[in-house]
């Protein structure tokens, strides 16, 4: 986090620790209003890469998931990069800008993608950059927040629309102007934890791969396909070839579920997940958000040959029992 902003967030009262906000006081509050209509988050757990340069667009059509051609300036899409053997080394948000392209990932994984990227960047005129010093994101929801964003038209900033049934919205905005736009809109609602975001996105049904389950996944067993982050049709990728051929053969075994468990602390990422009568995991851990009274909200990879929601375990054959609960999309590509 920005020294500046991490001294202006604590003269609001936030309580950090590497980065990362855990609450602005009152954490229980907080977990009240986190599903109120107005909330207003620091996402500094995120980092913006900035890609530019006369080839970034072509380049990045040729090495990411999505259909990046196809992106309009202002517009933005879920994206992953994947290995040779189809496995998503991270998912993150690409925004089209009108001389550049900023990708959003999960900052445990940032400098790891921008030094393997740069490796494929050879005599191409592209340039990448971490810019997370300099644009600060700030994520609210509510329409009621949106519309505090009328009072400080005059501060230049980017909003990043994310899907789901509340506006919702990422602002990247400089750092000399953060501190004010902040202030305006915080005083039409409520400032909650960052990691409260994880539970709108999980809600949405938005997959984030960062370095604990970096090549693990195939993208559409995390449904990218279903939410605009894989495309079938355009031209080679890494992975490419794996990744077409489970779908043009239909051989697709995962997919991804909202599930809820009752237990007190989030299982780690790719936690194993059994069922009775197989002798092989059926599916793993990919996100995790504690609710109150012990509740935890996970997005998890599931085996598709289960049938009717046979009983699914965490980590153990008699461990806790997952519920499984529906998704804003369908399932059906």
């Amino acid at each position: 986090m920005q020294d500046d902003w991490q001294y202006f967030l604590e003269q609001q009262s936030a309580n950090i620790n590497d980065s990362i906000v855990p609450d602005f006081g009152d954490p229980v509050e907080e977990q009240a209003f986190a599903l109120s209509d107005n909330t207003m988050t620091d996402l500094s757990h995120l980092d913006v890469l900035k890609i530019s340069g006369q080839n970034a667009g072509s380049f990045l059509h040729g090495q990411f998931s999505s259909d990046v051609a196809c992106l309009a300036e202002r517009e933005l899409q879920m994206s992953s990069w994947c290995n040779i053997k189809g496995r998503v080394i991270a998912s993150f948000i690409l925004y089209r800008s009108r001389d550049c392209f900023y990708l959003l990932l999960e900052r445990n994984i940032s400098e790891m993608v921008s030094k393997r990227l740069q490796m494929f960047v050879m005599r191409s005129d592209v340039s990448i950059s971490n810019q997370s010093d300099d644009l600060i994101r700030i994520g609210i929801r509510g329409e009621s927040t949106h519309e505090q964003l009328d009072l400080v038209s005059n501060i230049e900033h980017t909003l990043l629309p994310m899907p789901d049934s509340i506006p919702r919205s990422i602002i990247l905005v400089r750092m000399q102007h953060a501190p004010t736009l902040w202030t305006a809109l915080s005083a039409h609602t409520f400032c909650i934890a960052n990691y409260h975001w994880s539970n709108y996105d999980i809600l949405a049904g938005i997959a984030w791969v960062g370095k604990e389950g970096s090549e693990e996944f195939l993208p559409q067993s995390l449904n990218l396909d279903l939410i605009g982050g894989l495309s079938f049709e355009k031209g080679c990728y890494p992975g490419q070839e794996i990744i077409a051929r489970m779908h043009f053969r239909g051989k697709l075994k995962q997919r991804l579920f909202l599930a809820r468990v009752f237990i007190p602390e989030p299982p780690p990422v790719k936690t194993k997940l059994l069922t009775p009568g197989v002798s092989k995991h059926v599916g793993m851990v990919v996100n995790t958000y504690m609710q109150k009274e012990d509740g935890c909200l996970m997005l998890v990879v599931l085996d598709l040959e289960l049938g009717e929601q046979p009983p699914i375990t965490l980590g153990e054959d008699k461990g806790p029992v997952l519920k499984l609960e529906s998704l804003p999309y369908s399932l059906r590509s």
